[in-house]
This record gives C-alpha cells, structure tokens and sequence, in this order.
C-alpha cells in the first residue's frame, strides 16, 4: 500500500478544517505499497488502506469480467432451461463424471474472476513485487480473535436476513426459487453431481469471488465513491453476478456483510470464511434432502 508522506518543508502544514474531512491522497496507479501504518491515512479507506489501482481501472476490471459473465449466464439460462431438473434419473456412472465435470467446470469459470485482480494488482504494479501485490488485494494476516467475531456475526446476520427472506416468500406467495430449492430438485436425479456442484460452491467460488469482490473492486471503489457507496455497489453487482433472481435480495445483504468484513479487518481471509461458512450450511441443507 502506497503512503504518501506528510509535507518535509520547514513551515509545517496548516490544520485540517474541522468542517470537512482532508482529502485522500493521490497515488498514481502502479505506484508500489509502502509498510502499512498502524492506523489509516484516511477514514474512508478503514484497514483497507489505498490500494495501487485507480478507480478507473476498477471499472475496466468490473466491465471485462462482468460483461462477458452475465451474457454467459444468459446465454446457459436461454439455452437450456430447466433440462437438468426435468431429466431422467443418471446412472451411477453418468452421475459420478457429472461430479467431476462440475467440479472442473466450475473451476474454470471462476478462475475468470481472478484475471482483473492478477493483471491490474500484480502484472500492472512496476516496480512492486507480487508479494504486495497479493497484500493489497487482501492476503494479510488481521488479529485472530476480531477476525473470529466478524465471521460469527456476520453468519448471524446473514442468517437472520436469511429466515425474515424465507417468511417474505412464504407471507406473500412470491413464488421465488432459489439455486438451493434448484439443486434440491436436480438431486433427486443426480444427487453425485449436485454434491460435485456444492463442492465447487463451498471451496472454489468463495476463494475467487472474494478476490474479485471485496479484494479488487470493493477496495477499488473506495479510491473514487464513499464507503456506503462502494460497499452497496459491489453487493449489487455481487448479486447480479449470481443470476439468480430468487437469491438476488439475500445476496445483496451477504454481500453487504463481506464489504463491511472486509473494510473493518483489511484482510481478505475473514471474509472468504464467512462466505465459505455460509455456502457451507446451505450446502448441508441439499446434502440432507438428498436422501428423501
């Protein structure tokens, strides 16, 4: 993280005005990280500190990733709605190399959200190593116990925002399905390749989305808007990222949750437990409903 270093001319600087907080600094885009201080040069940057890229770059980053992700998900949607569901049952073979197609599949597709990060924190940094590089997108270590206490109230949160969505549903008759209630239903075909699915979605996108998210464009965000206004941003586009229009609100909180994590801690790796906690538990829900 770059730090520009106060004024070494003889007259000291005047007071900041009290009636407006001083203006962060200005860092040129690939200008390599100092050591961090102990508290933030600026508190709309928290823990997270400057990061080297600019806010411009945040966006071309956003748009290269996430253009091409949606027509994806569009496109997969169009192409073959509700096949997989209404299939017939899958052999014991079939299924097993469904497993491990997802996986893979999976895999890949994510691996696309670590391309804005890699280029624009680590091949785009002159003069830096890809130590800091990583340090920038959030690999630091934070103090255990704080660390622990985000993660158990962000599962809380999560959780209650969780079960007031379910009554919401329920109360109205909205009829909204989430990918959970999909995969429920798909496992009653082939349960082998919904656990290949949930193994994708516990281990590998929380790892990825997390880099892209919270690591790259949320501490992206914070060079060019306020807090409130990067952390709701980069929920919506979390959100939209999923397609899935059942899950939209709930992922909007969760993603929420995770910029707030990852603001307060500075560290990536609060917030990629909490993500992974939580697909974890959703993943336990569809592995308990494959047996009835």
């Amino acid at each position: 993280m770059s730090v520009l270093d106060g004024d070494t001319t003889s007259s000291p600087p005047p007071p900041p005005s009290r009636t407006s907080p001083p203006h962060p600094p200005v860092i040129p885009a690939g200008t390599p990280p100092s050591t961090p201080p102990d508290e933030p040069v600026h508190p709309r940057f928290g823990r997270v500190g400057i990061v080297p890229w600019s806010f411009g770059q945040t966006w071309r980053g956003v748009a290269a990733t996430l253009i091409p992700w949606v027509a994806f998900l569009l496109i997969s949607a169009n192409a073959a709605p509700q096949t997989t569901v209404s299939s017939g049952t899958l052999s014991p073979l079939e299924d097993a190399i469904g497993a491990v197609v997802f996986v893979i599949f999976t895999a890949i597709v994510e691996g696309a959200f670590l391309l804005a990060p890699g280029y624009y924190a680590v091949v785009r940094r002159a003069g830096a190593t890809v130590r800091e590089g990583l340090w920038a997108l959030g690999f630091r270590r934070t103090p255990l116990l704080p660390a622990i206490g985000w993660v158990v109230g962000g599962l809380i949160v999560v959780y209650a925002a969780s079960v007031v969505y379910q009554d919401i549903i329920t109360r109205f008759s909205l009829g909204l399905h989430t990918n959970v209630d999909t995969l429920q239903q798909l496992g009653q075909h082939a349960p082998l390749t919904v656990i290949g699915t949930l193994i994708g979605a516990v281990f590998i996108a929380p790892f990825c989305e997390e880099i892209f998210f919270r690591g790259f464009t949320f501490a992206g965000f914070l060079r060019g808007m306020p807090v409130w206004a990067a952390v709701l941003l980069s929920a919506l586009l979390f959100g939209i990222a999923h397609g899935d229009i059942g899950s939209f609100a709930l992922l909007f909180v969760i993603g929420v949750v995770l910029a707030v994590v990852r603001w307060r801690t500075g560290s990536i790796w609060p917030g990629m437990a909490l993500h992974m906690a939580n697909n974890a538990v959703a993943a336990l829900v569809v592995v308990a409903s494959l047996g009835h």
